[in-house]
């Protein structure tokens, strides 16, 4: 009888364990209740519009980019999250920002919506063949300009780019003197825009301080800046001196990075379009005493000389920005 006990106790616990394992295993293996569908896709109209909020903060200029309404935008990015089973961006007061995965969905966006432009580009057109003088400033930089140049020569392999980066002030006598095709520069004060000039990009012009810092509270403040010319740094100085507070230039550089680094190191702010804000660094503004800053933009130029194969780069420069050059300057 006892032994029986025993069987029925060991049986009970070996059926227990069955189901504890079968049970574990089944987590372990489940498809992922967020994963998409298998026969999902991501639809490349779509993926402009992430790419259009991500850069420019809210629906309202991502639609204008894209041409759509912005009810037609939200509606997109909606279904696109309900489809990922994940919320992509940060909704506050000031806008959109992506959060942790709508920052790993771009970088896919991104390089699918390049890829797709170069497929299209592969199978239009002749073939072309040249070189092309290209400069640009130091805020056209990273992953977009390596996306851009790099689908470019898989496109038309038999074109040749010469590249280099420059402070916009010596931009400008360089395409004078003949010798750029195309450029990238920051237009204001002593580099207006002119008509043919096509404005990539616009953004806030903010003060940016070391996370939890002191050179903001410092008199004279101490300011990171580029040469003198620099629209960045006279917009600074103006809205400085306008408001009686003064200033000393602690750190001047040709390339933004140089002056990241006197900020992120506690040295001096910087004036910066709000897209250079990032982890360890802060904003500062009127609740720190300090005044509002205009609008800041980018910008691209091609010479009235330049040949057929540089107005070809520079049609997909400003198409990667969802802008298009005009007729005259493609032909």
């Amino acid at each position: 009888m006892g032994a029986r006990i025993d069987s029925v106790k060991l049986k009970g616990l070996t059926t227990a364990f069955r189901f504890t394992y079968y049970d574990r295993m089944n987590q372990i293996f489940r498809p992922d209740a967020h994963a998409p569908r298998p026969s999902a896709s991501l639809d490349i109209d779509i993926l402009r519009s992430v790419v259009a909020i991500a850069e420019g903060g809210s629906i309202a200029s991502a639609a204008q980019r894209v041409a759509r309404t912005p009810a037609a935008v939200s509606m997109q990015i909606k279904k696109l999250e309900e489809m990922l089973g994940r919320s992509l961006f940060e909704r506050t007061r000031q806008g959109m920002t992506p959060n942790a995965e709508g920052e790993r969905l771009l970088e896919y966006a991104r390089r699918m919506i390049e890829l797709n432009r170069e497929a299209l580009q592969a199978f239009s057109g002749p073939e072309l063949e040249g070189r092309v003088s290209f400069g640009h400033v130091d805020s056209f930089k990273g992953d977009r300009l390596a996306e851009v140049l790099g689908s470019f020569a898989r496109s038309h392999p038999k074109v040749t780019v010469d590249v280099s980066m420059t402070s916009t002030v010596r931009l400008v006598p360089e395409m004078q003197a003949g010798n750029l095709d195309v450029m990238i520069f920051s237009p204001g004060g002593i580099t207006p825009l002119r008509e043919g000039d096509v404005v990539l990009r616009e953004d806030q012009m903010i003060w940016i301080g070391s996370e939890g810092g002191a050179a903001m509270r410092q008199r004279p403040v101490p300011l990171a800046v580029s040469e003198e010319g620099c629209p960045w740094r006279k917009e600074a100085v103006n809205a400085l001196a306008g408001a009686a507070i003064p200033t000393r230039l602690a750190y001047v550089a040709d390339f933004d990075e140089g002056q990241m680094a006197a900020v992120r190191a506690d040295l001096a702010i910087a004036p910066m379009p709000r897209c250079y804000l990032k982890p360890g660094l802060q904003e500062h503004g009127a609740r720190d005493g300090l005044p509002k800053l205009g609008i800041c933009r980018l910008a691209m130029r091609v010479s009235e000389n330049a040949p057929c194969v540089a107005r070809a780069l520079a049609a997909r420069i400003a198409d990667t920005f969802g802008k298009r050059l005009e007729a005259e300057a493609v032909n």
